[in-house]
């Protein structure tokens, strides 16, 4: 086996910290607001200032009503942090907002 070596270009690929939404929650990307089904919402304020909240994937385009394997893709989140900071500091700080099941740093980027 063959020790992983580091992506090229001096560490501009960013690690982003991976989280799995709750059920019954999901995230208005719109708003930049985790909405419960009851209602509930949560506003991360604890976050760097340029750091971004997306969907690892998309809703379906024109889909009106989502498949139940559907909706659980889209409970799958990642937290995008300015290349500064690093995803372990903050994977604690994800893991306590209540809408949170699962969170921790993604893979390290590298070539085989």
């Amino acid at each position: 086996m063959f020790p992983a070596v580091p992506a090229p270009g001096g560490g501009q690929v960013r690690v982003p910290v991976e989280a799995k939404l709750k059920p019954g929650w999901h995230y208005d990307s719109d708003q930049r607001v985790f909405v419960s089904d009851s209602g509930e919402t949560f506003q991360p304020t604890d976050l760097p200032r340029k750091a971004k909240i997306v969907h690892k994937v998309p809703p379906p385009s024109g889909a009106k009503k989502l498949t139940k394997a559907e909706q659980d893709l889209q409970r799958y989140l990642q937290v995008i942090l300015p290349p500064a900071e690093s995803a372990a500091a903050y994977v604690e700080t994800v893991q306590t907002w209540p809408c949170i099941a699962d969170a921790r740093t993604g893979p390290e980027i590298s070539l085989p």
